[in-house]
Formats: structure tokens, sequence, C-alpha cells
């Protein structure tokens, strides 16, 4: 998957997600996978500012240079219902990227479960743009929240010997 993104698909996501958001800067970190690390994954974006824990979520990019639908604007990306099933598996926030290459502009949709089937177009309703990309933190940064409550107790521990 990874492997198989042009670096102008990389190169067009990272700068969208990598812009300065306010006077701190960038508010995304983006690390592309190589192919089979994380089935259905081309890259984790990392949350830049939390400082208790470090929130994520999973991105598949899709790409374009054949643009929009005349009749709803939606980019013509098409995405196969074993990749969305596949990428909505995972239990952390999961979105694909739809990327117009000739416009250098991308669209987020939600792979968590909410509508799967396989499309044949990408909503263009959610621009990565300087308010998707605050909402973004925001819903990414509240899921890691709820689940950083969960406590985890591991079998594996150090025993303490006296």
């Amino acid at each position: 998957m990874a492997n198989e993104l042009e670096q102008s698909i990389k190169d067009i996501f990272v700068a969208l997600m990598t812009e300065a958001h306010s006077d701190d800067g960038a508010i995304f970190n983006v690390r592309f996978l190589d192919d089979d690390i994380l089935p259905h994954v081309d890259c984790i974006v990392e949350l830049i500012g939390q400082k208790d824990y470090l929130p994520f979520c999973f991105v598949q990019l899709k790409s374009t240079k054949t643009g929009y639908t005349k009749k709803d604007k939606r980019l013509k990306v098409k995405f196969a219902q074993e990749s969305l099933t596949g990428l909505s598996l995972y239990p952390a926030p999961t979105y694909i990227v739809g990327i117009d290459e000739k416009d250098e502009s991308a669209y987020l949709v939600s792979a968590n479960g909410e509508s799967l089937s396989a499309m044949a177009s990408i909503p263009t309703e959610f621009p990565i743009n300087l308010s998707n990309r605050g909402t973004l933190w925001n819903e990414v940064n509240d899921f890691w929240y709820r689940a950083k409550k969960i406590k985890f107790a591991s079998k594996f521990v150090e025993s303490v010997e006296e």
C-alpha cells in the first residue's frame, strides 16, 4: 500500500496535514508505513501538542486525476469493500483521505463503521483545511482520552521480591 503511493501523493497529504495551524505550528505528524506492516493502512497520523499520551489515527490514501462527479461534486476515487471493512477493524480512529492530484486538495471521511460499503467516490464536504484539521485533532484526542481511562492490567509484570 504505502510503497505503491506515488511520492507526489504523499507530499500533497503531508503538506495539507502539517500546515501551520496556529503560531505554534503544525498539529499533526505523518508517518508513512512500509507495505504489510498494517494491512489497509498507509500512514499513522500523530497529534502534536498532547503531553499526557500520544493520540494517533490510521489513514489510507486514495488519489485521482479524474476529478469530481457532476451531480454531487464527489471526488472520483474507488475504495473496495474489503479495504473499508479491513480499515474499520482497527480499534482506533481510522480515515480515508481522497486526494485530487490536479488541485492538490484532499478530503477526509471516517472509516469507523458508520456507513461501510464500497465507494466509487468520496464526499467533498470535509476538505483538509484549518477548520477540519482542528475538528480532526479534537475527535482523535477525545477518543484516546476516553481510552486512556480504561485501566489495562497485564499479566506480564515484574514481581517484586523483598
